[in-house]
């Protein structure tokens, strides 16, 4: 199974110090049948005065900071670790691979290999957890 790293880093810079306003923040991968977390941290500069999380309509979670004071900069520096295993592309539930002849149209009746069974409840992973 291949464990990904992910960096992101997003920076803002101003000439002169500015209030910050309230940030959303979505760096946390959601966990599914083929994808599970393994780590997540999140650095912000400035610290926040306040930190939150929840879930938004879609089950994905957002951290939500808040800043007391003005900067001139706002970085936000999230790193990720993930196990991810994909079925191959065009495979079916044993993961074999058909070749397409141009004489029929590959449409699929049936469970789709994505479910594998799986309720989406189970799919949606853990509950919602900063990182």
């Amino acid at each position: 199974m291949p464990i990904l790293s992910i960096r992101h880093v997003t920076r803002y810079r101003y000439r002169n110090p500015v209030a910050l306003g309230e940030h959303r923040m979505m760096f946390r991968p959601r966990e599914s049948y083929d994808q599970r977390l393994l780590s997540c941290e999140l650095t912000i500069t400035p610290a926040p005065a306040r930190k939150h999380t929840l879930h938004d309509v879609f089950g994905n979670c957002v951290e939500v900071a808040a800043f007391a004071d003005p900067a001139r900069e706002l970085t936000f520096d999230s790193r990720v670790r993930l196990e991810h295993t994909p079925l191959p592309a065009f495979a079916d539930m044993e993961g074999e691979i058909e070749v397409y002849s141009g004489e029929s149209i590959p449409i699929r009746t049936g469970r789709s290999p994505i479910g594998r069974g799986v309720s989406c409840a189970r799919r949606a992973g853990p509950a919602c957890r900063p990182c």
